[in-house]
């Protein structure tokens, strides 16, 4: 029988355990680890609401997570989500975790009427890939992704 998982809204009182996780998320693209930093950008998300954050759990041990920021379409005149940040830790059941983390974040995103959720990921994360893919989320084509570094933030290097 397989690992009963959780998913669940992320709140400032799980702050605490999503901490080392999400530094353990960091480090894993090459960013020192600053639990200090980690903790106080975490909870001014959550604090002002301008991040959703979703935890793949069972019982209090968290097995991964979902960041996604809210944005807005001009053209489509409606709020669309930014599924920014996908980790999850090694081990079993990891497939399912992935899909039931997507799953409760794509029904929330209907529920609060957004009209699509959109993701960008480096082209040799091929796991990443697939999952989208096998999930029903479509490859653009016909756009370009460009970005302008306007500071030396840490993460400056993985955009290149």
């Amino acid at each position: 029988m397989g690992l009963k998982v959780d998913i669940k809204r992320c709140n400032i009182n799980d702050l605490e355990r999503l901490v080392p996780l999400f530094d353990d998320y960091r480090q894993h693209f090459k960013q020192a680890s600053d639990l200090v930093a980690v903790k106080t950008y975490l909870a001014e998300r959550l604090e002002t609401k301008d991040a959703l954050i979703y935890l793949a759990q069972s019982g209090e041990e968290l097995h991964g997570f979902v960041v996604l920021y809210p944005s807005f379409s001009s053209i489509g005149l409606a709020p669309i989500w930014i599924l920014n940040d996908f980790y999850l830790k090694s081990g079993n059941n990891k497939r399912l975790m992935a899909k039931k983390l997507l799953d409760q974040l794509s029904q929330d995103c209907r529920e609060a009427g957004a009209i699509r959720i959109e993701v960008t990921t480096r082209k040799e994360n091929h796991k990443l890939h697939k999952l989208y893919k096998d999930y029903g989320f479509e490859k653009d084509y016909k756009y370009d992704y460009y970005f302008l570094q306007v500071s030396e933030a840490v993460a400056s290097d993985m955009l290149k």
